[in-house]
């Protein structure tokens, strides 16, 4: 199994939902992959991302992340989204799990 990289759009098909993988290819390798979902519209907001392949396009809904076993699931890969766009939604993530000290 080639591994799949991070920031690739997945269609799940037996829950006709679409997913991007947040997780990077070394984690992907264990069949594994954390993901969010992806939907046609939202409101943007911080956890609420716009992304882009093509003609594709939708919202990565960032506070629901999952982890699947991609060994266990039919796929069709939709696209990649662009590096730039990877890295804000990285940047987005990492966001949620920093530690702040409370004063």
């Amino acid at each position: 199994m080639e591994a799949i990289q991070q920031g690739t759009v997945l269609h799940l098909p037996g829950i006709n939902k679409d997913v991007l993988v947040l997780s990077r290819v070394y984690f992907n390798r264990t069949g594994m992959l954390i993901v969010c979902p992806v939907i046609k519209s939202a409101e943007e907001a911080a956890l609420n991302i716009p992304i882009e392949i093509d003609e594709y396009s939708g919202y990565a809904i960032l506070d629901q992340l999952r982890s699947i076993d991609i060994r266990a699931r039919h796929y069709a890969v939709v696209g990649v989204i662009r590096f730039e766009q990877i890295q804000n939604i990285s940047d987005a993530v990492q966001d949620i799990f920093d530690y702040y000290p409370y004063h």
